[in-house]
């Protein structure tokens, strides 16, 4: 039990010593006062505890740094960053399993893949308004955050399907559900099988996504101002 509470007052030390490197300069006092007033508490969890409301304070800080650099990039630049994120891993995931290493298996195959792939995609539209609403957008700007983040991500991956069944046609067309859909197409030419299917996509596809990635956002912006409040409350 005494080592315990040695390794606990320990980590109290620690803690307290991470928080003053970490702290602004007007923080300094205030965690050195919680350091004055950690001997006067008993026993090594308690120690502990008390030392870790100095990470508060460190936290605090340096959302607030994040927050006035959030809110000094351009408006265009604080919608799309998301998004463009997104839409540098979907090129690169679309490249790699369509290109470097095309599967030539059904899309039947994935359809559990699919569906976590999507909620992955709800949730991300979620966590973008979570994220510009903690670092002081408003509602409206979330929401329009998780649109923005939806149709620029899906986007960006439609775009890099269009042009690589272009320039790898002989490749995309090894696929099976590629290969079934033209046999059964009536249409002559599997170039213009691919981009009618790509251009249906996008005409269907952007606005339902712009719809979701709003929805999603304006969910993620509404627990993002809440957690805020409830943090504001405690404190």
């Amino acid at each position: 039990m005494k080592r315990l509470d040695r390794l606990m007052n320990a980590a109290a030390d620690g803690v307290l010593a991470w928080s003053a490197r970490h702290a602004e300069p007007a923080d300094a006092p205030w965690i050195d006062a919680l350091r004055g007033e950690l001997e006067l508490v008993d026993g090594g969890p308690a120690r502990l505890l008390w030392a870790l409301g100095s990470l508060s304070v460190v936290g605090t800080t340096r959302r607030s740094i994040v927050s006035r650099i959030w809110r000094s990039l351009p408006a265009a630049l604080r919608f799309s960053l998301f998004g463009l994120a997104l839409g540098v891993i979907g090129t690169i995931s679309v490249v790699w399993s369509n290109v470097i290493v095309p599967s030539h298996e059904s899309d039947d195959e994935y359809q559990g893949l699919y569906l976590v792939l999507y909620l992955g995609l709800l949730v991300y539209f979620a966590a973008s308004g979570f994220v510009a609403a903690r670092l002081g957008s408003s509602i409206r700007d979330a929401s329009l955050t998780g649109l923005v983040t939806a149709v620029i991500g899906v986007g960006m991956v439609l775009v890099t399907f269009a042009v690589i069944d272009n320039v790898f046609l002989d490749v995309v067309m090894q696929q099976p559900d590629k290969a079934y859909g033209y046999a059964h197409s009536g249409l002559s030419s599997a170039r213009d099988y691919v981009n009618q299917g790509m251009l249906m996509g996008f005409v269907t596809a952007i606005p339902l996504v712009a719809a979701v990635g709003a929805a999603c956002g304006l969910a993620g912006g509404l627990l993002g101002q809440l957690v805020a409040v409830r943090r504001a409350s405690v404190v």
